[in-house]
């Protein structure tokens, strides 16, 4: 084997000793009890945390979380999310549309489920659903 080949095979291995101690010294030790007064030693993966507090519907979306669920998904702008200026904020009455829209909102599934079409998919298509039927 050439000897270059030798030395560089020898540096990645000091490399990867270097990545492994610096990455055991990052790790807690999960089996020992850490007690409060531990916690400035202890080096944290995230930083800078910006709690913030919202009703639902300040921050609920029109479209579902998930996929074919009836999970309310949230707005996705920060800026939204910590104002607590979602899009039903937005409408007159914001409060009273989120209840409304997210009380009678339908899946495909669902709406299959009693042979049906879900009756809107978004504010707009809601908006024309509840004129068109005068509520």
């Amino acid at each position: 084997m050439h000897l270059s080949k030798l030395v560089g095979e020898e540096k990645d291995n000091e490399k990867r000793e270097q990545l492994k101690e610096w990455i055991d010294n990052c790790l807690i030790d999960e089996k020992k009890r850490y007690t409060i007064d531990d916690l400035p030693e202890i080096m944290s993966v995230v930083r800078d945390f910006d709690f913030f507090f919202q009703e639902k519907w300040r921050i609920a979306s029109d479209r579902p979380g998930s996929g074919n669920t009836k999970n309310i998904g949230s707005a996705t702008t920060t800026d939204e999310l910590k104002n607590g200026t979602g899009l039903f904020t937005r409408q007159p009455n914001g409060e009273a549309v989120f209840n409304d829209y997210w009380m009678y909102y339908l899946t495909k599934d669902m709406a299959k489920a009693i042979d049906s079409k879900p009756p809107y998919k978004n504010i707009q298509t809601y908006l024309e659903y509840k004129r068109g039927t005068g509520q």
